[in-house]
């Protein structure tokens, strides 16, 4: 029962990121994270989020983190993503070499502006082009081949 309330919590409280397909990829948990600094260039990256969700917020109360990851893989609990966001405290998790990765912090990043989890089409694909890479690469996908219900 007490692993069952930690999933359903687990669930409500953090957005999982693009799942990686890379089966049996070795995975960082968060647990192995470190807080960086915000890059001013995250601000830049803030802002485009704003102006394409037409949500506004305070990017000073997100605190970034950076997860030694070379697959790219990280870990929370028995989920794996790219990126992370939990609602609890703000926080986003992103791969220490993916920290310079426009989509994917911004994706998190639009999490943190909504705060909520899922992936509305509207919002990650149409609006912002920050569903996956795929979506990035090419802003005339109407949905995102890897998530084609927005969950």
């Amino acid at each position: 029962m007490r692993g069952v309330l930690h999933c359903v919590l687990a669930g409500i409280l953090v957005s999982a990121c693009a799942i990686p397909r890379a089966g049996g990829a070795p995975v960082a948990p968060v647990e192995r994270a470190w807080s960086v600094p915000t890059l001013e260039l995250y601000q830049e990256w803030w802002t485009r989020t704003e102006q394409c969700s037409g949500l506004k917020g305070d990017m000073s109360l997100v605190t970034f983190y950076a997860v030694d990851s070379p697959s790219g893989a990280i870990s929370l609990g028995t989920e794996v993503a790219h990126g992370w966001w939990i609602r609890e405290g703000n926080r986003i998790y992103l791969p220490a070499n993916a920290l310079g990765e426009e989509w994917l912090v911004r994706h998190e990043m639009l999490h943190a502006l909504m705060q909520r989890g899922s992936h509305p089409a509207g919002m990650f694909v149409e609006a912002c082009h920050l569903a996956s890479g795929p979506v990035w690469r090419d802003s005339t996908l109407a949905e995102d081949p890897g998530n084609p219900h927005g969950r």
